[in-house]
C-alpha cells in the first residue's frame, strides 16, 4: 500500500513515467563484477526486482572462457589460475537464474581484445591464443605488433583466422546455453594505426589494395557476419558513442573513422538485430557531447533494426539524471536502454523501479524474426 502511494504522488509530481509496454531495459554485468555462484545470484535477482528485462552477461575477456569451452581457457579470475576448470559455471548459473526471473539473458563477448597487461598468459589447456597465435597480433603502422600494456592488446579483425575463431566462440556457447542473444563489445579495431599485421596486408593486397580504411571497415563488418551467420539467436552490438562528429565538437573520437566500426553498415546490411551505442554524456542541451543530440543520431540509422542506448551509470550524477536520460532515450525514438554498468546503476535501482520503470515491460519483438522465432523478443 505504502508502494503505490509512493507512485501516486510521484505521479502527481510528473516524475513517474512507466514507459511503454515493450522496452528492452537492459544493464551490462561485466567479469569483474563477480566472483561466485551466490553473486550471481543475487545480480540476477536485483536486477529483475528492479523493473529490469535483460542482462548482458560478460562471458569472454580477453580470449578467455566464463562458460564452459573446448576453443578458449577458463578465466584465471575464477580460480587463481588460466584454464583451470571452476566448481561452477558462471553462464550456466546466468541463465538459470535469469530464466526464473523472467529476465532475457545475452552473452557478453569481447570480440577481439586478445590479453591484458603487462604479463603474458600462463600455459594452458586450452592453450591461450596470445601463446599459439603470436600471429593474430594487429600491428602498427610500422609493422610491428602491439605490445602488451597496462590495458588491452588486440587481435587483428583483418586476419580471416581470428574472424573464423570469433565466430566459432559464439556459435559454441549458443549451442550449449540457451543464451536469448551473442552481444558483441570491442567489436572495432584499437586506433587508427592499427591493421597492418602481415596477415591483414596479403588479404588487402589480395583485393586489389582498395582504400585501406575502406578495407578496416569492411574486415570489421565481415566479422559481424561471421558471427552472426553462425548463430541462430540474436546478435547485438556495443558501438561507439559517436558515429561521426558531424557538429564540429573539439576531442571527439569517431567510431567510424578512428575505430573503423562502421555501426550504419551493421543495421544497413542487416549484420545485427540491434545496436547498442555508447552514449556515456549527460544531457547538455545544444553542447559538447549532448546526451539527447546523440539519441536521436543513432536512431537514426537504425535502418528497421533496433537501437537500445547505452548509458553510463556514473555515480556522481546522481539518480534523478539517470531517470531523466531514460525519458530522454524514449523521447528520442530508441527502442530501449542499457546502463553500465551493473554496479554502478545498482544504487538508482530503487527511483528507477518507483518512476520509468513502475510497471512492467516486455523487450520489443524483433519482426524481422517472425517467421523463424515467432515468440520473438
Amino acid at each position: 500500500m505504502l508502494f503505490l502511494t509512493l507512485i501516486f504522488c510521484l505521479q502527481m509530481l510528473g516524475l513517474a513515467e512507466s514507459g511503454p509496454a515493450r522496452e528492452l531495459r537492459g544493464v551490462w554485468v561485466t567479469r569483474w563484477t563477480f566472483e561466485n555462484e551466490a553473486d550471481v545470484r543475487e545480480i540476477m535477482n536485483n536486477v529483475a526486482d528492479a523493473g529490469f528485462n535483460t542482462v548482458f552477461f560478460q562471458v569472454r575477456g580477453v580470449h578467455d572462457s566464463f562458460y564452459r569451452s573446448s576453443l578458449e581457457p577458463w578465466a584465471g579470475s575464477l580460480t587463481g589460475k588460466l584454464g583451470q576448470t571452476p566448481d561452477w559455471d558462471p553462464l550456466g548459473v546466468a541463465v538459470d537464474v535469469g530464466h526464473a526471473r523472467g529476465l532475457k539473458v545475452h552473452a557478453y563477448i569481447n570480440a577481439f581484445t586478445l590479453w591484458r597487461g603487462l604479463a603474458p598468459p600462463e600455459k594452458s589447456k586450452p592453450e591461450h591464443a596470445w601463446l599459439a597465435h603470436g600471429e593474430w597480433l594487429v600491428a602498427d603502422t610500422d609493422g610491428m605488433p602491439m605490445a602488451l600494456n597496462s590495458g588491452y592488446v588486440y587481435a587483428s579483425p583483418g586476419n580471416p583466422e581470428v574472424r573464423k575463431h570469433l565466430a566459432a566462440v559464439a556459435a559454441e556457447i549458443a549451442r550449449r546455453y540457451p543464451v536469448d542473444g551473442i552481444h558483441l563489445d570491442h567489436i572495432r579495431y584499437p586506433g587508427s594505426a592499427y591493421g597492418h599485421d602481415l596477415s591483414s596486408l596479403a588479404e588487402w593486397e589480395a583485393e586489389g589494395k582498395p582504400d585501406f580504411d575502406d578495407w578496416r571497415r569492411g574486415a570489421v563488418n565481415a566479422a559481424v557476419a561471421a558471427v552472426s551467420e553462425s548463430v541462430s539467436v540474436p546478435v547485438t552490438a556495443a558501438v561507439w558513442g559517436v558515429y561521426t562528429n558531424r557538429w564540429g565538437w573539439s576531442e571527439v573520437s569517431e567510431g567510424r573513422d578512428e575505430y573503423f566500426q562502421d555501426a550504419q553498415a551493421f543495421t544497413k546490411k542487416g549484420l545485427v538485430d540491434a545496436l547498442v551505442p555508447m552514449v556515456y554524456w549527460r544531457p547538455k542541451p545544444s553542447g559538447r557531447l549532448d546526451f539527447g543530440t546523440l539519441v536521436k543520431d543513432h536512431v537514426s540509422r537504425a535502418n528497421g533494426r533496433h537501437i537500445y542506448i547505452g548509458i553510463r551509470a556514473e555515480p556522481s550524477w546522481g539518480s534523478e539524471v539517470l531517470v531523466e536520460m531514460v525519458k530522454l532515450a524514449r523521447a528520442g525514438g530508441a527502442d530501449g536502454v542499457v546502463f553500465f554498468e551493473y554496479s554502478e546503476a545498482k544504487p538508482a535501482f530503487g527511483l528507477l523501479k518507483s518512476t520509468v520503470f513502475s510497471e512492467p515491460a516486455e523487450p520489443p519483438k524483433m519482426r524481422w524474426r517472425e517467421t523463424s522465432y515467432p515468440t520473438g523478443l
